[in-house]
């Protein structure tokens, strides 16, 4: 069953015309009704709506989860920015060249990962919240994946082949990625490393090794809200 999205204004003339067409078809609702949610792509793989645009320049990591969580958002953890870059790859080419493309000026955000070593093994964090004590904790955590790509690769990576196959359950690139482009550093042993992508005028870069009190006015994070 094919479903289509509309806002109620149209639903009238969009049933009209569905009636022409041997079509089995339901109506869902628009998601742009909702004026809290303008600006916002919903993206259905990931069961998100993720802004358009970024904001929170300057600030670091740690002040980023803490500026979304007041405003009832969240960070895009690495494998959430996959889906949402092959979203827009389709259905806006002009986000994802914003993102992606290797050009002036710098452009770069925060991803909710970050990387510790526990009894020997180096696990990634996700999904960090503020609890009551104002600490940042992560409400998902694993073994780093043991096919994850661990050596830095400058250059490069393919992209299209890192977002459309070759990546992790955890979203980072596998040791099977072809050669290409983007730029890979790999997720390090120090307890001090989170991800953030960044693209300006030489290359772009998946970064796996950023500190997380690094600040820039380049470097921006992309809001995403569940219903």
């Amino acid at each position: 069953m094919a479903k289509i999205y509309v806002e109620e204004k149209n639903r009238e003339r969009v049933e009209n015309y569905l009636k022409s067409v041997d079509l089995n078809y339901s109506f869902e609702k628009d998601f742009t009704e909702n004026e809290d949610l303008k600006g916002f792509d919903y993206v259905s793989s990931i069961n998100l709506y993720v802004a358009k645009e970024k904001k929170l320049y300057g600030k670091n990591w740690y002040e980023s989860h803490k500026e979304l969580q007041k405003e009832g958002e969240k960070m895009l953890t690495t494998l959430e920015f996959i889906e949402y870059l092959k979203y827009v790859k389709v259905n806006n080419k002009d986000i994802y060249d914003e993102i992606t493309k290797v050009k002036n000026p710098w452009r770069a955000e925060w991803l909710d990962a970050d990387f510790k070593v526990k009894n020997g093994e180096l696990y990634v964090n996700y999904n960090h919240i503020f609890d009551g004590n104002g600490k940042l904790v992560k409400c998902d955590s694993e073994v780093l994946d043991k096919n994850t790509l661990m050596k830095d690769k400058t250059p490069g990576i393919s992209l299209e082949d890192y977002l459309e196959k070759n990546h992790t359950s955890q979203g980072f690139p596998n040791k099977e990625v072809k050669s290409g482009d983007l730029c890979y550093w790999f997720p390090r042993r120090d307890n001090n490393s989170v991800v953030r992508f960044l693209a300006f005028e030489d290359r772009a870069f998946l970064y796996c090794d950023r500190y997380p009190s690094r600040r820039g006015g380049y470097l921006g994070v992309r809001a995403a809200r569940r219903e």
